[in-house]
């Protein structure tokens, strides 16, 4: 009994301690056990303050992301300590919202209406009615102040995308690919099978648009591998005016937004380029590499999966898609290409087709925006949650999670020499940290990042330097003809309402039994009936009130 009295005192005493102890601690009121999740490893974001305040990012936070098989893209993230790195930083988990290539302009546009957006969602809605509708209805949330954000508020500075601005407020983050449109030729790659054409007799690596077709006819015709081979595929639909369009009328290629249709002038006044008198003849020219089966008469029903495994396994002779060599490495040499032709190297069988002579002997790329598609965020978002999303996007933008998201650990992955970046671990990236390119694509594409030989995007070290070698050739043998941005975003009344959703009826051009300037003529006459002249008539008003000339 004596002994148990004592231990009582002791340990009487020793609780004593403790709570003296505590109280010396300097946390004042604030109770010990109280520590969110993330607060134990102090992470220091690019907005937080002193390292002596307490963390902004204590409370654990679920964000509800709309993306393309984002489902997918986060399985990936278990396997990726980078990620999952980033993502406890910020006490953030991820509830994926899934939109396919196929579906996702509709389901988002069915969720505005109904008011069940995901706190953030990604489309390419810029320009369009409905982005216009979802803006002045609330559906959108306008950015906050982005001083608290430096990385971000840099990000904006960029011509382009501060003039995207809507009475003096941003309601998107766009996700920036090039640093000028030049580098759009990468977004609209033909590659082909030089295996094969080499099999089917062909010696030279085409040059011109006849010599393409010649190639791909040959190709068809010899059918070296007995696989009844088609000529050229896409990876999507939406594809093929970057593709067709460069016949001559280069400026007429569009993202496939319905929106981002540019203008030139014809004739004295403002059109837009889709109408040109260059459109029927390469709509001509499109038709007859259809009729002459040298298109994948299955193209309507295309994806992106169909298409590289019909490239890759060599059922199609070329294949037109985005991405440019990054996805060369990624859907065809990663995933595909060993599978197929374990013996093959693959350098050796695939080429990237380079800018064809025109009818007027220029060589023409596709012309897009610097960025495509945006981050949209809920109307409904309450400020902490904008603000912890904010967060995270300034510092996957900052030079630190560019860094980490690139190139990984610094020691483990890669060395500095100099100002070069040096790996140290030949394990492709994509494959140790296979959710980084989400993460990353999720903010900004970035892609131009990518075209350095120190960068490890590109896994395969000979397709990297293929790629840096395309890009300058791009930049040293091509010319972006003249158009005003302007015009593209101008605002009238007919314009606001109007699409150009010129894939599809190009579409209809390639598939009709009609001839192709039958068949141009209607999709011109749909238009007209639609206000294509009262929109003509004032977007011309309105250019010369502004002095647009």
């Amino acid at each position: 009994m004596k002994r148990l009295k004592k231990s009582g005192l002791i340990l009487t005493c020793l609780l004593l301690m403790v709570s003296m102890l505590a109280a010396c601690s300097g946390n004042g009121n604030k109770n010990s056990n109280e520590k969110g999740p993330a607060e134990s490893s102090k992470p220091e974001a690019t907005n937080s303050g002193t390292a002596g305040e307490d963390n902004p990012y204590k409370e654990p936070m679920e964000i509800s992301i709309a993306f393309w098989d984002i489902e997918g893209e986060l399985a990936k993230v278990e396997k990726d300590p980078i990620v999952q790195e980033i993502l406890n930083k910020f006490n953030i988990t991820i509830k994926p919202v899934n939109t396919t290539w196929d579906d996702y302009g509709q389901k988002i546009q069915m969720w505005a209406a109904s008011g069940q957006l995901p706190d953030v969602f990604a489309i390419d809605a810029m320009g369009t009615q409905y982005q216009r509708k979802w803006i002045d209805q609330g559906v959108v949330a306008p950015l906050p102040d982005l001083a608290k954000y430096p990385n971000l508020a840099e990000y904006f500075k960029a011509p382009d995308i501060e003039g995207l601005a809507v009475d003096g407020k941003h309601y998107t983050i766009p996700r920036r690919m090039f640093p000028s449109v030049d580098w759009s030729a990468l977004d609209r790659v033909v590659m082909y099978r030089w295996d094969l054409a080499q099999a089917a007799g062909i010696t030279k690596e085409p040059d011109t648009w006849e010599e393409f077709k010649a190639m791909l006819d040959a190709i068809v015709k010899a059918d070296p591998e007995g696989k009844n081979i088609t000529g050229v595929t896409a990876a999507q639909v939406k594809m093929i005016g970057g593709l067709f369009w460069l016949y001559g009328n280069p400026v007429a290629t569009s993202d496939g937004s319905g929106a981002d249709f540019k203008w030139i002038k014809e004739d004295g006044q403002f059109i837009p380029a889709v109408f040109s008198q260059h459109a029927l003849p390469a709509v001509q020219n499109m038709k007859d590499m259809y009729d002459k089966k040298l298109i994948d008469p299955d193209i309507a029903l295309t994806s992106p999966d169909i298409a590289y495994d019909k490239f890759a396994s060599g059922k199609a002779a070329a294949m037109l898609g985005g991405g440019g060599f990054i996805n060369m490495d990624q859907n065809v040499y990663a995933k595909r290409w060993a599978n197929s032709y374990p013996e093959k190297d693959v350098l050796e069988s695939i080429k990237v087709l380079k800018p064809l002579k025109g009818p007027d002997g220029q060589r023409h790329h596709a012309i897009f925006k610097t960025y495509w598609s945006e981050s949209y965020f809920s109307g409904k978002i309450d400020s902490k949650k904008l603000d912890r999303i904010l967060a995270l996007y300034d510092y996957v933008l900052s030079p630190e999670g560019k860094a980490l998201i690139t190139y990984g650990k610094e020691g483990v992955d890669y060395k500095v020499e100099g100002d070069q970046k040096v790996m140290l671990d030949k394990t492709p990236h994509a494959q140790k940290y296979p959710a980084t390119a989400f993460l990353k694509n999720l903010v900004a594409y970035e892609t131009a990042d990518a075209y350095n030989m120190s960068n490890p995007q590109i896994s395969h070290e000979g397709i990297r330097q293929e790629a840096v070698n395309y890009i300058d050739w791009i930049l040293n043998n091509t010319k972006v003809p003249d158009y005003d941005i302007r015009l593209t975003y101008m605002s009238t009344p007919t314009k606001d309402k109007f699409t150009i959703f010129d894939h599809d009826d190009l579409l209809n051009v390639m598939l009709s039994k009609e001839s192709a300037e039958q068949a141009w003529q209607k999709v011109v006459d749909g238009y007209k009936a639609k206000g294509l002249d009262k929109m003509i008539e004032e977007v011309n008003m309105k250019a010369n009130e502004l002095g647009i000339e």
